[in-house]
């Protein structure tokens, strides 16, 4: 079971997160607050631009502060710099959710669920994967780690979903992949992307589709060795390549599954591929261990990747280590 880590990472990660080598945040975020109010400085008493309400779609200008972590109302979140309706201020980032959001049934609920657009993606048959409208809800049940009882994220299926996705704009319902029952360690034994790893990922081929589509092959590269007893991964790489070019055209993925405390050697695996949103190019999340504590899924789409690259990410999803 994955849960959302958000109440220990607020608390415990703030020097951490801080010094990011490669920090991540998503392009656009939806406002999750009845009403969020955005000021002209990183500050609650500071003037108020402009008040948002909620549902607000804002596009993400920059970190405030260095990227700190401040205390407001009891919360810890960043001050983020956002634009909207062509004025620029700063919001606090505890009231703001990615307008594409990556969660699983289970997660650890802090704050209201933002107002989107809910799929899961669940296994439909043998060989394949779809994604489904759903219902989400927050319930409160027992947790035996908490000692009491929490909230967590429910839907409206009997079947468990993979992962689920909040998205601002409707994505598409049907087919999403090859893996169905299966998941990647079926097919390669296991999904670890650690240096000399090759994995191919593909869209998939609903029944009857014999339309040539994109597959695209994830390679690791990097130096293993023994450090005081300990094994050590050094200069590792991620790459996305594309055979159908030659010579093969390469993205570097690396800088996204770093891991964000230089003494961390890099665990990275693949969870799943398949194509989310349609447009028969591979999409993947990937799994990697960015703190000691903690792990992170990424998710990876290739229909907002930019010129020269297959792939983008899109949003990533902390998680505590087993």
């Amino acid at each position: 079971m994955k849960i959302i880590f958000s109440l220990f990472l607020s608390l415990s990660s703030v020097s951490l997160l801080t010094a990011q080598g490669v920090p991540f945040f998503p392009e656009e975020y939806v406002v999750t607050a009845s009403s969020l109010n955005l000021r002209d400085a990183p500050d609650a008493k500071a003037k108020k631009v402009a008040s948002l309400p909620r549902g607000s779609v804002v596009q993400f200008v920059g970190v405030a502060l260095n990227g700190e972590y401040i205390e407001v109302d009891s919360v810890y979140d960043r001050w983020l710099q956002v634009r909207y309706q062509g004025k620029t201020g700063y919001a606090f980032g505890a009231y703001l959710a990615p307008t594409i959001g990556l969660y699983y049934e289970n997660d650890q609920i802090y704050s209201a669920l933002p107002p989107l657009n809910w799929y899961g993606v669940y296994a439909r048959d043998s060989f394949a994967d779809e994604i489904r409208k759903i219902e989400i809800r927050a319930v409160e049940e027992y947790s035996e780690f908490w000692g009491g009882k929490i909230t967590v994220l429910k839907t409206n299926q009997k079947q468990t979903s993979k992962f689920i996705l909040g998205t601002h704009k409707p994505f598409r319902t049907g087919y999403a992949g090859p893996l169905g029952v299966y998941t990647v360690n079926d097919f390669f034994a296991n999904g670890s992307l650690g240096p000399g790893a090759t994995m191919g990922i593909s869209p998939g081929y609903p029944e009857g589709d014999t339309t040539t589509k994109a597959t695209y092959v994830l390679s690791a590269v990097g130096c293993a060795e023994f450090v005081d007893d300990y094994v050590v991964v050094r200069n590792y790489r991620l790459y996305a390549l594309d055979y159908t070019t030659q010579p093969a055209t390469r993205q570097d993925l690396s800088h996204w599954v770093s891991p964000e405390v230089p003494e961390i050697s890099p665990t990275v695996s693949l969870q799943w591929y398949g194509d989310l949103d349609g447009d028969n190019k591979p999409d993947a999340v990937i799994d990697d261990s960015p703190f000691e504590v903690s792990g992170r899924s990424s998710l990876f789409l290739s229909s907002m990747a930019r010129p020269g690259e297959f792939l983008k990410k899109i949003c990533e999803h902390f998680w505590p280590m087993d």
